[in-house]
């Protein structure tokens, strides 16, 4: 699970800088309040985490991870357009709602297709991997920020968001093919 899980590490990397920069990007901006975005992220997440599961349920958890997939990159593609309030809240209620859907949707995914004896280590699978982008991408981004400003730090972001679907795509295929070849 620990190679399907890097999808995690791609999605959650600009995660890692919203959180640390955006106020600094609104401030940067001129706009206020400057934690607007992540007020407004906040809200969208409360609303949408709890709706996921059902969706999941109801629908198939992958078909509830793929768009949510895309609506991460889309929002993190929104901050490179610029930092006023409009694209700060466009922004964060893209993000917002494929972040907030993404996780749940992903570990009810992984769930289905682990055995209950794995469980445990898939879900640290998912969560060093998670972290692991979250961090990296507070780090990476602060950086990035500091020579070549938010923009590009944002675009870096989106850029590995959007990697996130075509490798979640490509390391599915492969692990799904690698089971029923075991079982066969």
């Amino acid at each position: 699970m620990l190679i399907l899980s890097v999808t995690l590490f791609l999605y959650s990397f600009g995660y890692g800088g919203i959180t640390s920069f955006t106020a600094l990007y609104a401030d940067a901006n001129g706009v206020t309040p400057k934690g607007i975005y992540l007020t407004s992220l906040a809200v969208v997440i409360l609303v949408t985490r709890p709706m996921s599961g059902r969706l999941g349920d109801r629908f198939g958890y992958r078909r509830v991870f793929l768009p949510s997939l895309l609506l991460i990159a889309t929002g993190l593609s929104l901050l490179v357009f610029g930092g006023t309030r409009g694209w700060l809240l466009a922004s964060a209620i893209v993000f917002g709602a494929g972040f907030g859907t993404a996780y749940p949707a992903f570990a009810g995914y992984v769930m289905r297709h682990v055995p209950a004896a794995r469980r445990g280590a898939a879900f640290g699978a998912i969560l060093a991997c998670f972290d692991t982008g979250i961090g990296t991408g507070s780090t990476s981004l602060g950086w990035i920020i500091q020579h070549y400003g938010f923009s590009r730090a944002f675009g870096t972001a989106a850029l590995l968001s959007a990697l996130a679907l075509p490798y979640f795509l490509a390391a599915d295929r492969f692990l799904l093919k690698r089971a029923a070849r075991a079982r066969v």
